[in-house]
């Protein structure tokens, strides 16, 4: 049985991937209209949401989920397929997404659904160093800020690193605790 993604893991898929709604419209083959009510809303479009998720695991995007038949979804979440070990992946694995960050505060922002404006204000950061930060930028200070503000809101990061390439495996986003999300249709 196959489960649908609520919104907020499909808002941050879409942030992990670095695409528009009109991108993904175009090459999942759904109206962008449905992709933004089921990104935007309880009302999920069961067929709508299952081809989302299946353009954005063929693209190596693992959903997140924890829960058992008859109950809520809980920690759910999105991020980058990652080999089972960390480590440095195995020849006979298929490639894995690499990122050059440990952290994507761009999903963590799409996964809130919020502004770039709001986030900076609620983090006590400028639009610019919120900008920065989501393009990779490295700044010590407010980088700490965005991360126990992101926190404080309730996300954890995923993902581990390499330390021989300096690349980071399986970074997403995820509800820590026990935070649900319904699976109505």
């Amino acid at each position: 049985m196959r489960i649908i993604a609520p919104p907020e893991a499909l808002r941050a898929a879409r942030a992990l991937l670095g695409v528009s709604q009109r991108d993904v419209a175009d090459q999942a083959g759904v109206p962008q209209r449905s992709l933004s009510i089921v990104e935007n809303s309880d009302y999920l479009l069961a067929d709508t949401n299952l081809l989302l998720v299946d353009f954005y695991t063929a693209k190596g995007l693992v959903f997140l989920g924890e829960g058992f038949i008859g109950s809520e979804i809980a920690r759910c979440g999105a991020c980058w397929a990652a080999p089972e070990n960390p480590g440095k992946p195995e020849s006979t694995e298929p490639q894995f997404q690499t990122l050059d960050v440990s952290v994507s505060f761009k999903a963590a922002r799409a996964f809130l659904n919020r502004e770039r404006a709001d986030i900076a204000d609620s983090a006590g950061l400028t639009v610019a160093a919120v900008r920065g930060l989501e393009a990779g930028k490295k700044w010590t200070e407010s980088y700490q800020k965005l991360v126990e503000f992101y926190e404080s809101e309730g996300i954890e990061f995923t993902g581990w690193g390499e330390p021989s390439t300096q690349k980071f495996y399986g970074v997403g986003v995820r509800w820590k605790g026990e935070r649900r999300v319904s699976t109505r249709s």
